[in-house]
């Protein structure tokens, strides 16, 4: 099978050349049928000379790549399309974070939950749709592949009104099996955790380590309670995107190191025997508790640094024929290959809930381990998230119902509601709660169609 694969947001600086890449070095997508979509036409050329780039200097591979600006065309029986889109881009994430700011909200990333995520969501939610009922009309039993912000809401959103199989992806799961490889002096690949969660908010409940299977809480619970042991040096320096502080003294990296850089992880784990397995950047902002905590805050300036870093990126790339062979870290390319050669491998993935999550409603999107079978992908457990966390995701779930809702009516009522049901953005007193949906929904208007009938 050669597959037909459609990229919506193709002139992404992010996302385009390290999928590419990544296609480039896998040996069954290597002859891939690629099409670049993107309403901002200036953007595709330099992607074509990325696409090119990568082809000229890896004889032998047939990717096919080509650029439109037509969704209808770009989807036209694609086996797969993948969505890495923002809608407003810096200037409308700047009223994600800065009007939440004013009312006490100081969110690290603002981009999943939250005031931030909810907006986000309301303007996100019908371009999403928009794409899905275009592979509804041009390629039916296409695989839609999320990877858009917020992942979970967006996801929901097309299930809920489309007929599309959809998929999120994230790899923030990836860089929890790195940091338990850090600490258990172990593979990566030898890390295996049962996860029933939501997007950025995954809860590990179980996790086996080494080929012998060992119990991974067992002896992360070792750890945790050895302090010579977190003296004991790390096997790799973490990179400086992970945005760790070092505490030990001395040059090289220690244990205690990555600890303190997964400080709120590793308490929840040992007060309630469940684990977050997104970075806690991510993890703070789905609980209030942990608002004031001293953490890395992306904020409007890191995100403007995140996009120049990917126009380095870019430009380090044209400038060498050695093409990477280093894998980018996502999950897209992986998964697509396992679904066209049939080879199972065990993947983080959002799909609807039929039971993976036992303590959320069916249909609703979990984060699970999944697998690729018979062309699709499944969950592969089934588990019940116990302690104070596995309610705290029915609450989230239901701000994301919420949201989603919101974001497909143009219903105001129902983006306030969101915003209570939200754990963080329901701590504010209500008249701020009100007065920043308000401020919010007027802010970022130019880009709600749906909230001006």
């Amino acid at each position: 099978m050669t597959p037909r694969i459609t990229i919506v947001g193709g002139g992404s600086t992010h996302w385009t050349p390290r999928l590419l890449c990544d296609f480039a070095n896998t040996p069954s997508l290597q002859n891939a049928d690629v099409v670049l979509m993107d309403v901002q036409e200036a953007s595709l050329p330099r992607m074509l000379d990325v696409a090119a780039h990568i082809i000229k200097n890896r004889p032998g591979i047939g990717l096919s790549v080509t650029t439109t600006t037509d969704l209808d065309d770009a989807v036209t029986d694609a086996d797969f399309v993948i969505t890495c889109f923002t809608v407003g881009g810096f200037g409308s994430m700047k009223h994600d974070l800065e009007i939440p700011a004013k009312y006490g909200v100081d969110q690290t990333v603002g981009d999943s939950v939250g005031p931030g995520g909810i907006s986000r969501a309301l303007r996100s939610i019908p371009v999403l749709l928009g794409i899905a009922q275009a592979i509804e009309r041009r390629a039916p039993n296409a695989l839609l592949l999320n990877v858009t912000n917020p992942l979970s809401a967006l996801c929901r959103s097309v299930t809920r009104e489309t007929g599309v199989r959809t998929v999120g992806l994230c790899n923030e799961m990836v860089g929890c099996k790195f940091v338990m490889s850090l600490l258990l002096d172990t593979d990566l690949r030898a890390v295996d955790p049962v996860v029933a969660g939501v997007n950025h908010l995954p809860l590990v409940t179980e996790m086996r380590v080494g080929q012998d299977k060992q119990d991974g809480f067992a002896l992360l619970r070792e750890l945790l309670d050895d302090e010579d042991k977190q003296r004991e040096p790390v096997w790799m320096t973490p990179p400086a995107g992970m945005h760790y502080r070092k505490v030990s003294e001395g040059a090289g990296w220690t244990k205690a190191d990555v600890m303190a850089g997964n400080a709120v992880k590793l308490e929840l784990f040992r007060r309630f025997g469940v684990m977050p397995g997104a970075s806690d950047v991510h993890v703070v902002e789905f609980l209030a508790g942990f608002q004031d905590i001293d953490i890395f805050h992306y904020r409007l300036d890191g995100h403007m640094a995140d996009k120049a870093d990917d126009e380095a990126y870019v430009e380090a790339l044209l400038a060498n024929d050695e093409i990477t062979t280093f894998p980018s870290g996502e999950l897209v390319a992986e998964l697509i290959n396992s679904i066209v050669t049939n080879e199972p491998v065990a993947l983080p993935v959002n799909l609807p809930n039929t039971g993976q999550v036992q303590n959320l409603a069916g249909d609703v999107i979990v984060e699970c381990i999944g697998m690729a079978e018979g062309g699709t992908v499944v969950p592969r457990d089934s588990v019940r998230v116990p302690s104070i966390l596995g309610e705290q995701l029915r609450r989230v779930v239901a701000a994301e119902e919420l949201t989603v809702e919101a974001g497909v009516t143009g219903d105001r009522t129902k983006a306030l509601e969101a915003m209570l049901a939200d754990p963080v953005a329901g701590s504010l007193p209500y008249d701020h709660v009100v007065q920043m949906t308000d401020e919010l929904l007027a802010a970022t208007s130019a880009w709600l169609p749906q909230f001006a009938a």
